[in-house]
């Protein structure tokens, strides 16, 4: 079993003020990506959209300030390890989002397969319908343990998920490929 993090650059902070009273529910993890691949996660959770054809790093509504050079810094790093995966996700939510942008999704997978080819990318899923947006030719098996999708009740607090739940999830492990949980820092 590998271990994820599940919206790996949720850790940064958000991009418009406005965002910053939600990023409590949005983030789900506080440690960089290069912390969190000395933590142990071997599966990064990128999750991406377009907004007037500029690129974001995205989860729900709240977006995340990062540039392009800088998360192509990260997968670079990730790249340069030869062990790790990176689950991409389509982050359009609505048609409106979804059907302008998914050119600009694809053309985002396709690049990104070319340059950082020691990276195992997979999904190329969009949140809009669940449709595969981008075939990469690795499917693994994936067990989604956080908050939004195990605890409807706290669905709101990942942070107090992971707290709660961390020790138990990764003691009993998973029969997935992979185990996408929040704040892996949190054992």
């Amino acid at each position: 079993m590998i271990l994820g993090s599940h919206n790996s650059w949720s850790y940064l902070p958000v991009r418009k003020w406005w965002m910053k009273p939600l990023s409590f529910t949005a983030r789900c993890q506080s440690k960089t990506i290069r912390e969190q691949y000395d933590l142990g996660v071997r599966c990064f959770d990128l999750r991406v959209r377009w907004e007037r054809w500029q690129f974001r790093v995205a989860h729900g509504i709240v977006e995340y300030d990062i540039t392009e050079s800088q998360l192509m810094d990260d997968l670079a790093f990730l790249d340069s390890k030869g062990d790790c995966m990176v689950r991409v996700l389509h982050e359009a939510r609505t048609k409106g989002q979804y059907e302008p942008s998914k050119p600009f999704f694809q053309s985002f997978c396709y690049v990104n397969t070319s340059e950082y080819q020691h990276i195992r990318f997979w999904c190329g899923r969009n949140i809009y319908n669940w449709e595969v947006d981008y075939r990469f030719g690795n499917d693994p098996t994936c067990e989604e343990n956080y908050a939004s999708v195990s605890c409807k009740w706290l669905a709101w607090w990942p942070w107090l998920y992971a707290r709660v739940m961390n020790h138990k999830i990764r003691k009993q492990g998973s029969n997935s490929d992979i185990l996408l949980i929040d704040y892996v820092n949190i054992k």
